[in-house]
């Protein structure tokens, strides 16, 4: 780049030149001209021929015309156009050549027929055009100059100069200042003076305009060297100073070999010298510190612009992004450099002034070389800006250097009403494609144009939330709704909905329509009233069930067992598919085919629609509806289950319950998904809740959906609670009726519930209700936080699975299986359906990251817990055992474990039985000590004379231990001098044995004195069941000492028993009944009685389970109640107690006749009596223990309930045969004996082994 200091003081004039020489000479002749006047070249008036060189002189070293450089293509032709002198030019193909004589002279129009011209010479340079050609051509012919125009060679060695400084006389066109021809003193021929207009024309008759010589520097010298720029600036030549100049560097180009730039130094040198005085150019010198404009004033030292001069200061051009400005101090005028402002500009230096910033373009800073442009996103209206304007939130603009608001239009995801308004951020649930484009709905959401409050209706709207200029006022534009799903409310345009469809959030079908699968709705038909169809179908396919419940209930089939199979399998799988639409109820954006699939689950959910039926959004009635159906359907089933009471194949009322009951548990997620789901309200993007299967229902503010609250709450009460708190009743009540005949008739009534399961696991009805519950509240629950829906009900689902593999609930394993396979699998879905969870609210994710972090929290808290629980325990032991039972073995065992079975069937509390808990005899008496909490002391007629007996006494009363004595009818205290003597009741081992643990004779003394003085319990041995049970109770309550006391169940009616269990009246022997028939009772869900006299044998009974003991062989009331039970025609089942002695073959032969003496018994009661004796030994008697420990004795009742096989198939068969024409009882010994020949040949002691097969 370079800069232009300004001319040098004097002008260039270039023109027609003749030697002075030569115009003094025609001066002086007789007829004078004037040559240096143009008007004497006028050859119609004079002939300034004679002045000058003929033309043959100088022929020999011209150019030819035809390699005349002269654009012949423009400047010739508009020679000719401007003079009309078309005969001096040749038009050739190659284009206008100039027409020569000789070749080398072109003829002016004057001279041009008698060839009487002088010579005009110019130059040519190589690859240059003829110097001048066409103005010499122009002035010749507009002033009729008798010339011939020359061109000779210009060069270094120039033909040209030669030329005119050798033949002098000749006119040639060249320039001033110049020293070349100085030889020839040239003066310039005078010429009108320059007109402009004509030269615009180019026409160049008049004189040309003088050039003044600039001075041009690069723009990099005021930094380099600012001094010497000002003085080329500051130098002003004459033309005389300049010729004088320029004669010197000409004489001395010779001595420096024709080195121009050598001899130009030179030159200058000598002219300088050859001033004598410095008057010329000192003033060119700047003043130190003396800066002019473009400058300012600079520290060498500190390498920066300063304001002050100083030693070490110059003058340096100002920099981009600053601009000078003059100043005045006590030495003079200076200037110094300033940055520019903000908002100002200069991209060049030495500039005296800053431009302010166009709009659209800013500068932030100070000394700006030049203006940033607008970014994306902001603009700017004014000039000298120093910071673009934001387009206002939601905002952005087209391109950079936007200089006006608008330029600014909406981005993506933002929207605006109107070209003045801000943009407004696109509702959720909404689609903006930015700039000017209205937001559309998204698939999935409804949105409608609320409504405007303004003045005048033909007023666009200007504003969004806000007063605009014209006095109108407005709301959000959009309100946006979530759908249902996205095929009923389709992308679009706002309002959008499917066919058929409309209200808010296309909820409803129009009027005489029904909802379709693909989101639309059609014209109802005979298929839209399905959902009527369906609650008729179930009602009728209620009564086949029913009834084969009734038949299987009643008579016992080998389908039961598949059928059963059957119905729990189904069973299960009704309740995953139920729980699977729960799952589809979650907060999850589901794609087909897996969405169309979940939406069919539909039925099972029991969510149908009742548009064809009832008024569009008739939500109230629809949903009362739902409430009525299933008690419709009971009513429908009741009045059916009353007309089969007239019938001859009646259906028992339990079979009704059992149906129904099953229905309920199975349906129970349903039923509740179905109660709470107008509570399953959904936020919306505009803020208000919506009813998830109802969008167009607005929750908590319509009058409508608090009338549905209502409902709902009376929904809640009429089935969660109450079927929840019926299974819960039921299932505390089980322990209690499975060990009580009346009881044992209501469980038959309620096998839907206990019957799935296995017995010990009877509560697992209850789990599972809780389950499914649980499964059907949490979509509603926790509709506004998805990521807990997920989370919380994989936990539940997972729980379950945990818990049924654990318990393996279900009577059958291919029913376990099948549970925990359909479990998993719902936990699988969940899992890989959680990548679509919707969860792009804050709430929801602070929310899990604050459940997540309580979790984390926890779990090293829990671990913490249990380490600081197990040393507690260790550092602090307490009872390990509610009570005691300290009891004579021989005398109270099978009463203790009596005692035991009814304290678990009423109360839970851990008694200590030394058959089941004592592995090591020597810790017996710590286990008084530390682990007991209370001592029931069973006295019996032995206990006080037991030693370890005495020892557990005197530990409890040592370590006040509280006593609770249970009086037995065999048991009288001692009196004093008894127990001041009672050391020589033991020897003297066990006396030191006793010793050994800490105990004196002392101590026990003191015990029993005690003990005589304590309150207690008495139980007589030959009470009836209740009796007994009520006695334990009373002790129970004594150990627990709060609360009122449990009411004792009603003993099982010996008319309905199906079991009876016999015994002899000695004590222990009626407390091994006892124990037996409350096992078998709860082992085989069946009524079992202790039958005590002949009158408690009904022919209802199937079977009599006899307890073998010793001396039950003499006992007369056993005798009597065995011939009842023959007569009865009752199956016998010996069970020995380990005390039995089988007899031999004289006793039956004394008892056939007589001999031997039983009391209370007629003697022709031998011979039936010896049979029946002979029929009960032969069988095969199975061992019961009841002093064995409760794990013992559990194996021995399963193997004795394994005889029955098959129970109902068993009760089938013996009813059968008892009920085969009431033959007389040998005669129905014989149709056994050979049906049992008919099987194996067995002999008739064998007939129940073979009954009881399966």
């Amino acid at each position: 780049m370079l800069e232009d200091l300004g001319h040098m003081g004097t002008p260039s004039s270039t023109g027609l030149m003749i030697s002075r020489a030569t115009v003094q000479r025609a001066l002086e002749d007789d007829s004078p001209l004037f040559l240096d006047d143009w008007r004497s070249y006028d050859g119609r008036y004079h002939q300034p021929q004679r002045f000058f060189r003929r033309l043959e002189d100088l022929e020999g070293a011209l150019i030819s015309c035809d390699a005349w450089a002269m654009e012949p293509g423009e400047y010739l032709t508009r020679y000719a156009a401007l003079t009309g002198d078309f005969e001096g030019l040749r038009f050739t193909v190659d284009g206008v050549r100039p027409r020569c004589w000789r070749d080398v002279w072109w003829l002016a129009p004057a001279c041009r027929n008698s060839t009487d011209c002088f010579p005009c010479l110019t130059g040519s340079a190589s690859g240059y055009n003829v110097i001048l050609a066409e103005e010499v051509m122009q002035k010749a012919a507009f002033w009729h100059m008798p010339l011939a125009l020359g061109v000779a060679h210009y060069n270094g060695s120039s033909d040209f100069s030669s030329l005119v400084l050798s033949q002098r006389d000749v006119l040639f066109m060249f320039w001033e200042p110049s020293v070349e021809f100085q030889a020839v003193d040239p003066m310039f021929v005078r010429f009108p003076d320059f007109n402009e207009t004509q030269w615009a024309f180019n026409v160049m008759a008049s004189k040309r305009e003088a050039t003044w010589p600039i001075t041009v520097v690069s723009n990099e010298l005021a930094q380099l060297a600012p001094d010497v720029r000002v003085l080329l600036q500051r130098m002003l030549l004459s033309l005389e100073d300049l010729n004088q100049m320029l004669q010197f560097s000409y004489d001395s180009l010779e001595r420096f070999d024709r080195c121009f730039s050598c001899a130009a130094r030179s030159g200058a040198c000598q002219w300088l010298r050859a001033q004598g005085t410095d008057a010329i150019w000192k003033p060119w010198i700047p003043k130190k510190g003396a800066c002019f404009a473009g400058q300012g004033m600079y520290s060498i030292t500190e390498r920066r612009f300063v304001g002050s001069r100083g030693d070490d200061v110059i003058c340096v051009a100002c920099t981009a992004g600053r601009f000078s400005r003059l100043v005045q101090d006590e030495m003079g005028d200076t200037a110094d450099c300033r940055p520019c402002a903000k908002g100002y500009f200069q991209p060049s230096s030495s500039a005296v002034s800053c431009d302010p910033c166009p709009m659209g373009r800013f500068a932030a800073s100070a000394r700006s070389a030049y203006c940033e442009s607008c970014p994306i996103g902001t603009y700017q209206a004014k000039e000298a800006s120093s910071a673009c304007v934001d387009c206002p939130i939601g905002m952005t603009t087209w391109g950079l250097e936007a200089f006006s608001f608008f330029f600014c239009t909406c981005q993506e995801g933002w929207y605006r009403i109107g070209l003045e308004s801000n943009c407004s951020e696109c509702p959720a649930g909404m689609h903006c494609p930015g700039e000017a484009f209205l937001p559309q709905q998204k698939a999935g959401f409804w949105a409608y144009t609320t409504n405007l409050i303004q003045r005048d209706p033909n007023v666009a709207v200007v504003s969004v939330g806000s007063l605009g200029s014209s006095g109108v006022l407005y709301g959000p534009p959009y309100s946006v709704y979530q759908c249902r799903n996205e095929l009923q409310c389709p992308a679009g345009e706002v309002m959008t909905c499917a066919k058929n469809r409309i209200g808010q959030a296309c909820g409803s079908c129009m009027k005489g329509h029904s909802a379709q699968f693909d989101g639309t709705c059609k014209i109802c038909d005979g298929e839209s009233l399905w959902p009527v169809f369906l609650m008729l179908f179930v009602s009728l396919a209620l009564l086949p069930l029913i009834v084969a419940a009734g038949l299987i209930m009643t008579k016992a089939r080998r389908t039961a067992l598949s059928v059963f199979m059957v119905s729990l399998i189904f069973g299960q799988i009704v309740v995953c598919l139920q729980g699977l639409d729960a799952i589809y109820q979650l907060d999850l954006t589901w794609k087909d085919p897996a969405k169309a699939i979940l939406a069919a689950l539909a039925v099972f959910n029991l969510d149908l629609e009742f548009s064809c039926l009832l008024p569009p959004q008739s939500y109230t009635v629809e949903y009362v509806l739902k409430l009525l159906a299933y008690p419709a359907v009971v009513f429908i089933t009741f009045l059916a289950w009353l007309s089969t009471r007239c019938s001859k194949h009646a259906v028992p009322f339990n079979a009704f319950v059992n149906v129904h009951g099953l229905f309920v548990v199975a349906l129970l997620t349903a039923l509740s998904l179905t109660v709470v789901r107008p509570l399953q309200c959904r936020s919306n993007p505009n803020g208000l809740f919506t009813v998830s299967s109802r969008p167009d229902l607005t929750c908590w503010e319509t009058e409508e959906h608090q009338t549905l609250v209502v409902f709902v709450s009376i929904g809640i009460l009429a089935y969660p609670v109450t079927i929840l708190s019926c299974i819960a009743y039921l299932t505390r009540k089980y322990p209690i009726w499975l060990r009580s005949g009346g009881g044992i008739k209501v469980m038959e009534r309620y096998r839907f519930l206990f019957a799935r399961f296995r017995p010990e696991r009877y509560y697992f009805g209850l789990i599972l209700s809780v389950h499914n519950l649980t499964v059907a509240v949490i979509p509603a629950a926790l509709v506004a936080f998805p990521a807990l829906q997920v989370g919380i009900m994989g936990c539940v689902i997972c729980s379950k699975l945990v818990a049924q593999i654990l318990l393996w609930p279900w009577r059958m394993d291919l029913a376990n299986y099948n549970d925990a396979a359909l479990s998993a699998g719902l936990m699988t879905i969940l899992l890989l359906a959680s990548p679509l969870l919707n969860i792009d609210q804050g709430q929801t994710r602070q929310s899990v990251a604050v459940l997540l972090s309580c979790v984390m929290i926890l779990l090293p808290l829990v671990a913490i817990f249990i380490a600081f629980a197990v040393v507690l325990a260790r550092l602090r032991p307490q009872s390990k055992f509610g009570a005691f039972l300290c009891h004579h073995k021989a005398g109270a065992g099978a009463l203790c474990r009596f005692f035991k079975l009814v304290a678990k069937k009423y109360v839970n509390i851990n008694l200590f039985l030394d058959s089941d808990e004592l592995d090591d005899l020597a810790r017996i008496f710590d286990i008084v000590k530390a682990d007991t909490r209370s001592l029931v002391v069973v006295l019996t007629s032995e206990l006080l004379h037991r030693m370890w007996c005495a020892g557990e006494i005197a530990t409890a009363h040592k370590h006040q231990i509280p006593i609770i004595p249970l009086y037995c009818d065999d048991f009288g205290f001692p009196d004093a001098s008894c127990i001041a003597t009672m050391e020589s009741v033991w020897s003297e081992e066990q006396r030191g044995t006793l010793v050994s643990h800490g105990i004196s004779m002392e101590d026990i003394k003191a015990a029993y004195r005690s003990l005589r003085t304590l309150p207690g319990v008495d139980l007589k041995r030959r009470w009836s069941l209740e009796a007994q049970e009520d006695a334990v109770l009373q002790v129970l309550t004594a150990v627990y000492e709060r609360g009122p006391r449990v009411e004792v169940a009603t003993a099982p009616s010996v008319k309905s028993a199906k079991v009876l269990v016999c015994v002899t009246e000695e004590a222990e022997a009626i407390s091994a009944g006892f124990i037996l028939q409350q096992m078998v009772q709860t082992k085989l869900q069946t009524v079992t009685f202790l039958a005590r006299t002949p009158e408690d044998v009904f022919e209802s009974a199937s079977f009599a389970l006899v307890i073998l003991s010793k001396g039950i062989l003499e006992d007369c009331g056993f005798a009597q109640i065995l011939l009842a039970i023959r007569r009865a025609s009752v199956a016998l089942v010996p069970v020995n107690d380990g005390s039995f002695d089988f007899p031999g073959l004289e006793f039956y032969q004394q008892v056939q006749e007589g001999n031997l003496v039983i009391p209370g018994l007629a003697p022709n009661q031998g011979p039936p009596l010896a049979r029946a004796f002979q029929a009960l030994l032969s069988i095969l008697a199975l061992p019961m223990t009841p002093h064995a420990s409760i794990g013992i004795l559990e194996r021995q009742v399963d193997q004795i309930c394994q005889r029955f096989g098959n129970w109902d198939d068993v009760v089938e068969r013996s009813s059968s045969v008892k009920s085969s024409s009431r033959r007389p009882m040998s005669e129905l010994e014989d149709a056994m004996e050979e049906e049992m020949k008919e099987i194996g040949g067995c002999q008739p002691g064998e007939i129940m082994t073979i009954l009881f097969k399966q």
